[in-house]
């Protein structure tokens, strides 16, 4: 069994027709499918959860570690915190939330 990568599921998974005339317009430029975009989005997704939890367990280490020199934990807070922004919106996050999110409802 395949996933339904139709305009109207997507629609009811909770894309709006906007994001939808955005993906088809990446596919008509790129090529594609829905399918391909849907998979890699959502692939792009879990790579920022990833980055971004790695980034807070370096944080809490910076604490942990250097609880004693404020100005080390608050540069290093900040460029944790510029790293995590630059991976976020380097991805459409709300598109690739949403295709993560269809994808983990509709596995086989």
């Amino acid at each position: 069994m395949t996933m339904d990568f139709s305009k109207d599921r997507l629609l009811a998974s909770g894309f709006t027709v906007k994001e939808l005339q955005k993906l088809q317009h990446n596919i008509d430029n790129f090529g594609g499918t829905f399918e391909e975009v849907i998979g890699d989005l959502a692939k792009r997704f879990k790579i920022f959860l990833w980055v971004f939890f790695c980034c807070v367990a370096c944080f809490w280490f910076l604490i942990y570690s250097k609880i004693d020199d404020i100005g080390y934990v608050f540069s290093g807070g900040i460029s944790l915190f510029v790293a995590v922004l630059i991976i976020g919106f380097s991805q459409p996050p709300i598109i690739s939330f949403k295709c993560w999110r269809f994808c983990r409802i509709n596995k086989n």
